[in-house]
């Protein structure tokens, strides 16, 4: 894959992410009940994917248990990260989440190390996660909730 295509793809992502942080914030704000917020975008999402399947514009397989029944767990998992996520965005601010966010490859780089045995992160990569580690602690050492708080601020955000 080309530079282009990559930084093009990063940032892609960057702004359809920080989009939806920011629709969900303003939608908790107004709205207020972010497991109900959670749950309607869930719902919304089955029903058009029921569309699609059923007006034939893309051939989706039917349910099979014996292929659904081992992904129960991680979809159980994704629905609690989601509503985690709206739980955070109603107590703290979108730049917290996305902080937090960002700090996410430092626990996977830990985590797969320790449990499933991959090696750590070389120089280069190490570097990059030393540098994402001192702009989280920048951020929470200039955040006023944490000063006011301490970490039980970033309870939710942690999760």
């Amino acid at each position: 894959m080309s530079f282009g295509l990559t930084a093009l793809s990063v940032l892609s992502y960057s702004l359809c992410s920080g989009t939806m942080l920011l629709i969900n914030k303003l939608a908790i704000f107004h709205l207020g009940h972010p497991t109900l917020i959670s749950a309607v975008q869930l719902f919304s999402t089955t029903i058009w994917c029921l569309f699609i399947k059923y007006s034939r514009l893309i051939e989706v397989d039917d349910f099979e248990w014996s292929k659904v029944k081992p992904y129960l767990f991680y979809v159980v998992i994704f629905v609690l990260g989601v509503m985690t996520n709206m739980q955070s965005l109603a107590v703290s601010n979108v730049d917290t989440v996305i902080v937090f966010r960002a700090c996410t490859p430092l626990a996977v780089a830990l985590l797969d190390a320790v449990f499933l045995g991959r090696e750590l992160p070389g120089k280069r990569s190490s570097f990059s996660l030393l540098l994402l580690a001192i702009g989280a602690y920048g951020y929470v050492s200039s955040d006023a909730q944490f000063s006011l708080n301490g970490f039980s601020a970033y309870y939710t955000v942690s999760i």
